[in-house]
């Protein structure tokens, strides 16, 4: 299928934000209770122990629910988990200091905006992340966020809950459609409203649905992030991985590490 960058509903600034939150919150749950990044939790161990770093810079960070999902998937595997920083071009703080608070040794949240195709010298960490974010960004700034890692010799992770295919998008209907409708009794603010926009009016889930498969259109294949690539020179070590989770859900992950790691 050839990749359609069309728009996001949750994206729109003149979305509203009940609604924003809500189909943030079904995600992060749906990725959570599905289990989806637990296979993925070895191979970041891996790359973490490749890459020799303790502390990870996470990009587009969002709701911070993405890597605390991680620390979960590594955490039920007896795995050393890193020391995050979590960040955003436009942080919801709020957010990501209710993620920190639930792990106060593992998460620090960057107060300030960060680009993540120009992040600041002045934050210290041996490795960058991006956690179900990467297919938000149109293919000119995708390929700016590989080359900013590059430029500054730092190993980058990048993960995805699914591949441009729509029947695996659709192993994950079940897992969030379950999100959706029991997000309003779980949702930290604003449940009346969000229940209404649920189950009444069914704004959330018709939104949420479009937003879903927006999301598996925009996704990028092996062949398009090698492209991306191509022209950054070499000392890197490139790899694709494909990590399935049940029942048919394959999560994908396309990381790069320096040769030499700078002194």
């Amino acid at each position: 299928m050839r990749r359609i960058h069309a728009f996001e509903f949750h994206e729109r600034s003149e979305c509203p934000g009940v609604i924003r939150e809500s189909i943030v919150e079904t995600l992060g749950r749906g990725l959570r209770w599905g289990r989806v990044y637990d296979g993925v939790g070895n191979r970041f161990a891996d790359f973490c122990q490749r890459a020799g770093c303790d502390t990870v810079l996470d990009l587009c960070s969002g709701s911070g629910e993405p890597v605390s999902i991680l620390l979960d998937a590594l955490r039920r595997r007896g795995v050393q988990a890193p020391r995050f920083i979590t960040s955003d071009l436009f942080p919801n703080l709020a957010s990501m200091d209710r993620v920190a608070r639930r792990w106060p040794s593992q998460i620090e949240v960057m107060r300030t905006p960060v680009d993540a195709t120009a992040v600041p010298d002045n934050i210290e960490h041996g490795a960058r992340t991006v956690i179900s974010a990467f297919h938000h960004f149109p293919p000119q700034l995708a390929a700016r966020i590989l080359a900013d890692a590059v430029r500054n010799r730092q190993a980058i992770f990048i993960v995805e809950p699914c591949p441009r295919k729509f029947s695996r998008f659709a192993a994950m209907l079940p897992i969030l459609a379950l999100s959706m409708y029991i997000n309003p009794l779980l949702a930290g603010s604003r449940r009346l409203l969000k229940g209404l926009l649920t189950y009444g009016v069914p704004v959330v889930p018709a939104l949420g649905l479009w937003d879903g498969l927006v999301s598996t259109m925009r996704m990028y294949s092996r062949g398009e992030l090698e492209h991306m690539i191509a022209d950054l020179g070499g000392g890197y070590r490139w790899r694709f991985h494909e990590e399935p989770y049940f029942p048919r859900g394959i999560a994908t992950i396309f990381e790069g590490i320096p040769a030499v790691r700078p002194a």
